[in-house]
């Protein structure tokens, strides 16, 4: 797995290239390993209109704002949704040297970011997903249905397709699982302390440093195996906590808090599809959000929820996304606001 220090490197260097300061070999070395995946050589492709955007925006008075995006913006801004030093943002891009800091900072996030890599491991190219010291959970969608809940200061890492007969993703930090069952294909989290074996069930891992490791199970059951000692492994159920203690590990019972979930708090979303935020917010509350049609379902957001009620929500998703919503037999149906586009 790539380090946090990799991955800057990484985003230095790619800085260096949309800036227009690399060139010569290392220009050359640069252009021919983007050239041996077609999905990297669009992604920073992508990247150089954004960069264009970036440095055209210095040289550009204030823009005029649409009502919609400043009645979005000052609802965002009133609950604290988004960062009280973003009006600094134009500024610092005035120097060179943080033109370079503002592609990290676009690529590792006030709160979470995903940084797509390809590293060979069992052929499959994997996602990294690290996210920064802002107190948001990013929530991720696998491939197979399962939700992922990433803390604060993690690194999670996942295969973009999984393969055949298995579902491999590492982990640093916290996160909540949520995983959809498939009796075939075992779920399996590595972290540096022990492999995770899943079915299908609900549970929380913690990580820190390779020195501690703590599991509490919501629902179903896992099973635990240290990494430097693979006999030693233990079934984990729901209302179990297993933790590791000098080399063992030790399992106990485990009474849930009567606090709010962590995991359900300031719930930000990163380039996620309407269907799939729409799952999560119905899992995790009383909410029952339809999508009138598929095209719709299939649209990006990036948004943070933080304790929001469901009418805010559906006020902050139609914004965001031109649509309205209607009150049918007790479910928000979200369609296409075809008023605003005449």
């Amino acid at each position: 797995m790539k380090t946090n220090r990799n991955i800057q490197q990484h985003a230095e260097t790619l800085a260096k290239y949309l800036s227009g300061e690399m060139s010569g070999a290392e220009l050359n070395e640069f252009e021919e390993e983007i050239a041996g995946s077609e999905e990297i050589k669009i992604m920073i492709e992508k990247m150089k209109k954004q960069w264009t955007a970036l440095e055209e925006f210095q040289d550009t008075k204030t823009p005029d704002t649409t009502k919609a995006w400043a009645k979005l913006h000052n609802r965002l801004e009133n609950e604290k949704l988004i960062p009280l030093q973003a009006a600094a943002v134009k500024n610092r891009l005035m120097s060179r040297l943080i033109r370079v800091a503002a592609v990290i900072i676009v690529m590792l996030g006030t709160a979470a970011v995903i940084y797509f890599t390809t590293y060979h491991k069992s052929g499959q190219e994997m996602v990294q997903v690290n996210t920064g010291s802002e107190a948001n959970t990013l929530i991720k969608t696998l491939t197979d249905g399962s939700v992922i809940y990433i803390a604060q200061n993690s690194l999670f890492s996942f295969p973009k397709e999984f393969e055949e007969n298995s579902r491999n993703v590492a982990l640093k930090g916290e996160a909540f699982f949520d995983i959809t069952p498939n009796p075939d294909k075992p779920f399996i989290i590595e972290t540096d302390e022990a492999l995770i074996q899943v079915l299908g069930t609900s549970f929380n891992v913690k990580t820190k440093n390779g020195t501690d490791f703590e599991l509490v199970v919501n629902r179903g059951k896992v099973k635990v195996t240290l990494k430097n000692n693979h006999s030693h492994s233990e079934m984990v159920v729901a209302g179990e906590k297993i933790t590791t203690n000098k080399d063992i590990l030790v399992k106990s019972k485990y009474v849930p808090d009567s606090d709010f979930p962590w995991y359900k708090q300031r719930m930000h979303f990163k380039d996620e599809t309407l269907r799939n935020i729409i799952n999560v917010l119905n899992r995790n509350f009383n909410t029952t959000f339809v999508i009138a049609d598929k095209e719709i379902g299939s649209r990006k957001l990036t948004v943070t929820f933080n304790n929001e009620t469901a009418e805010t929500m559906t006020e902050l998703i139609c914004l965001t996304l031109n649509l309205k919503s209607q009150n049918v037999n007790g479910s928000v149906v979200l369609s296409e606001n075809m008023e605003s586009a005449k």
